[in-house]
């Protein structure tokens, strides 16, 4: 009877652990979200799939799948790199396979590849940036979910069309908010040398940053102004424009100001989204040209920047390059007077050493004496003068601004028929 009950009770613990064991090997199987309804619950799901299958599968297996077709699921592919960042799978880009992080680039060498291997984690991460989707060929904006597993890295995510130039204001955001991203992804240094670059231009919009001690340290199009402070800079209209862009917040302020536009070569008006983030200003904007004031308003820019380049340069080098054929940008040059009216500087070695006194038109104009009477503020002056275009005496409105004890000055020409 004993003997009995014992093997009874053999029986049941025996069959409890049973139960134990089978409850704990089954594994409860998810259902995938509907990428339509949550593309981002989708993504972080299609990862874990391809991590379950680097666990049930080894490497080499999980590798050789991804690479395949077989894997792609709509929009949804996984890529995976090594523990340096080398990709090993990329189905829906075969040619980034064996190329590092680095050297995987969006539009205009936007560096994306150290972008998504900067904000891979252990924990996993979101991470955007703009990269050519593979089912249309066309850049967009990838939402990429990622992170580390063994110290791979794997990842996916799905595109959206993204902010339109045809809508620059909101296309002006983004582009600040994707420098901001690559900022926070892959820190201060290399994210100032892509967006120093002129690579980084995209059209109207590029990138430049003003750091904590209110000096520019980034601007891709005009290299001189880094190191200056904004705060001194007042556009052709006199707007001190700089003071207003030091002022901007974590939630962004618009200013507008006359700026040199580097694709058209003239002075327009500049509407520019600025942000501060970490202690910085991340601005950027698109320009509106104002036909009517072309010459007049490009001429002006014209001296500023001659100024600016003066006062950032020195004497010496900035002197040297007026006097250079490489200074002059179609009837545009600037020329230099000393505290005596003498030309020091001139794209024509023969107007060098002018006098005073020379500055007599053909009409017997003396307008070396409206020189004179020139300010900081600006003046401006008509004569009769040597169009080195056309190489015939033409009317030339001059733009003249006397700064640090010299006069610069520019202008442009119209036929003394019309």
């Amino acid at each position: 009877m004993i003997s009995r009950i014992r093997r009874g009770i053999t029986v049941l613990i025996a069959t409890a652990a049973l139960l134990v064991a089978v409850s704990c090997s089954v594994q409860v199987i998810q259902p995938a979200p509907d990428p339509a309804e949550d593309p981002a619950a989708y993504t972080q799901y299609f990862v874990d799939q391809a991590i379950a299958y680097y666990k049930a599968n080894g490497l080499q297996a999980t590798v050789d799948f991804y690479n395949t077709m077989e894997s792609v699921q709509g929009q949804w592919y996984v890529f995976i790199a090594d523990e340096n960042d080398i990709m090993l799978a990329h189905a829906a880009v075969p040619a980034n396979v064996g190329l590092h992080a680095d050297q995987i680039l969006g539009p205009g060498g936007y560096p994306a590849g150290t972008q998504v291997a900067a904000a891979a984690t252990e924990a996993g991460a979101w991470t955007d940036y703009t990269y050519i989707n593979p089912a249309t060929g066309a850049f967009q904006s990838k939402h990429t979910w990622v992170l580390r597993h063994d110290g791979l890295v794997f990842g996916s995510g799905w595109y959206e069309e993204g902010a339109s130039k045809a809508d620059p204001a909101a296309f002006t955001q983004a582009f600040v908010a994707q420098a901001i991203r690559l900022y926070d992804a892959i820190g201060r240094e290399a994210m100032f040398a892509y967006y120093n670059t002129l690579e980084s231009v995209d059209d109207d919009w590029y990138v430049f940053i003003i750091d904590e001690n209110d000096n520019t340290i980034v601007h891709p199009t005009r290299p001189e102004l880094r190191g200056s402070s904004p705060k001194t800079r007042v556009d052709v209209r006199g707007k001190a424009y700089g003071e207003e862009l030091v002022t901007a917040t974590a939630d962004g302020i618009w200013v507008d100001y006359y700026f040199l536009n580097p694709g058209t070569g003239y002075e327009e008006q500049k509407h520019a989204w600025a942000v501060k983030h970490d202690g910085l200003i991340f601005v950027s904007g698109w320009y509106v040209r104002a036909e009517a004031e072309d010459d007049a308003t490009y001429t002006q820019s014209f001296v500023h920047r001659a100024i600016q380049r003066y006062d950032a340069q020195g004497r010496e080098a900035a002197l040297k390059y007026f006097s250079s054929p490489e200074s002059v940008q179609g009837p545009w040059y600037v020329f230099v007077l000393d505290e005596d009216q003498v030309t020091i500087a001139h794209p024509n070695p023969e107007h060098i050493g002018r006098t005073r006194e020379q500055r007599i038109d053909s009409r017997d104009y003396d307008y070396g004496a409206e020189f004179l009477t020139a300010t900081e503020e600006g003046k401006w002056v008509s004569y009769v003068f040597l169009d080195l275009e056309t190489n015939q005496e033409s009317l030339k409105h001059t733009w003249l601004i006397k700064h640090d004890g010299l006069f610069f000055g520019s202008g442009w020409y119209e036929d003394l028929k019309e």
